[in-house]
């Protein structure tokens, strides 16, 4: 039973970590991944153009 409820909170732990980082990176204004905007694809999704109509 302990090995069980160990492993449950080190996974737990895990990802908690993730989400926090996940968020503290949104914060920031960084991406999620490393690769940097100049030639993602997906640059416009993450960063759109402010375009006044």
């Amino acid at each position: 039973m302990w090995p069980t409820i160990i492993v449950a909170a080190i996974v737990a732990a895990v990802f908690l970590a993730i989400i926090i980082t996940g968020i503290r990176n949104k914060k920031k204004g960084k991406g999620s991944c490393s690769c940097g905007c100049s030639g993602c694809g997906m640059s416009d999704i993450c960063h759109p153009q402010n375009v006044d109509k």
